[in-house]
């Protein structure tokens, strides 16, 4: 896997980023305050594309890194149109593109370890997976009658209300209004 993206920009789109960064562009949040870019080298790619677009009035193509890929969707709206051009939403799609590119599985995995896997938390996840399994293993839902009953794990007594909320984690604040 290249460690750059062949990034493709119209003269217009070089312009708006060379006109969107400068030295003076915060980098990451991290970054001492007045400290300089950490992005030199980006912006002399900018201003080669500049230069070349303007001209042999023809697009350049420019090799980013991913961490230049992610500051230029930074400072890129979706909203932004020169002309007839709508060089914010152009430059989203390559720059997208250009990170799905760059990011491995690897880079993927270390995401999920930092924040946790968001799908396997999901509330209902696993009732739906158990109701689910049990129609695969052919004890289908009775046609008529309740669903509830059916699918519930529960007893079924006179001990139990259904109407009970003491299960649920707004309870301390219900019952002390």
């Amino acid at each position: 896997m290249s460690d750059t993206y062949p990034l493709e920009l119209s003269h217009l789109e070089s312009l708006f980023l060379s006109d969107s960064l400068s030295i003076f562009t915060q980098g990451p949040p991290d970054a001492p305050i007045n400290h300089l870019s950490p992005y030199p080298t980006l912006l002399l790619k900018i201003g080669g594309a500049v230069l070349e677009t303007e001209q042999l009035k023809c697009a350049a193509q420019v090799s980013m890194v991913l961490a230049e890929l992610w500051m230029i969707r930074e400072v890129t709206k979706s909203s932004v149109v020169v002309g007839s051009e709508r060089v914010g939403l152009n430059l989203l799609l390559k720059v997208y593109e250009g990170i799905r590119a760059l990011s491995a599985e690897p880079d993927m995995q270390s995401l999920v370890s930092a924040f946790g896997e968001v799908l396997e938390d999901e509330p209902g996840k696993k009732e739906f997976a158990a109701q689910l399994q049990r129609i695969r293993e052919g004890v289908e839902l009775e046609s008529g009658g309740s669903n509830d009953d059916a699918i519930s794990d529960k007893p079924s007594g006179d001990d139990e209300s259904g109407d009970s909320d003491e299960g649920r984690p707004d309870h301390d604040t219900a019952a002390a209004a």
